[in-house]
């Protein structure tokens, strides 16, 4: 009963009281980034351009569901040749696997808003449990459309390998951070 409590007190601060809430994310202002060290010397970093995806977050319930998917041939990295090399099948392979996708059914709260998310990544056609940890969840009303918007800084740590990525040896560390920047309208 204490749980409930707090998380309708945080559903309170959150400017949204219903059981549960729906979003969309917004692809314009969505940005799923990685980064890798590059022999050993320097931190390579990167986006991908296209995302979509949807979440039902229920603080009261203590239950939610995210899913994200990203377009893996819009890898950015500011250099074309790079781009063209992690879409091929040494790395991503986005011919044969164009989509990378996080699936969560386990949301986690505190103080009614989400700080973890425990699902399965797929990525290469390989599928992983994955948590990504959840900051600066945070909701207002967008200031053009005045629609309810919420966003949030979601993070985590996979093993390439563990993926089938495993081109470059030590060269390339096995490490990947994965961060996305996400922001989604309450339907």
């Amino acid at each position: 009963m204490k749980r409930s409590g707090l998380a309708l007190l945080g559903c309170l601060a959150a400017l949204s009281c219903r059981a549960a809430d729906s979003y969309t994310l917004d692809p314009s202002h969505t940005f799923p980034s990685f980064e890798v060290r590059h022999h050993g010397v320097s931190i390579m970093r990167g986006k991908f351009n296209r995302s979509r995806g949807t979440a039902v977050l229920d603080p009261v319930g203590d239950v939610g569901r995210i899913e994200a998917v990203i377009d893996t041939a819009s890898v950015d990295t500011g250099l074309d040749e790079l781009n063209r090399m992690l879409q091929g099948g040494l790395f991503l392979d986005s011919t044969r696997h164009p989509e990378a996708r996080f699936v969560s059914n386990q949301v986690e709260y505190r103080d009614g808003r989400p700080v973890l998310a425990r699902g399965e990544l797929t990525l290469r056609g390989v599928t992983r449990p994955v948590v990504l940890d959840i900051h600066d969840f945070t909701c207002t009303t967008h200031f053009l459309s005045r629609r309810p918007l919420c966003g949030a800084d979601a993070h985590t740590v996979i093993r390439r390998g563990d993926f089938g990525i495993t081109f470059g040896g030590s060269l390339i560390g096995e490490e990947v951070g994965l961060a996305i920047a996400v922001e989604g309208y309450r339907e």
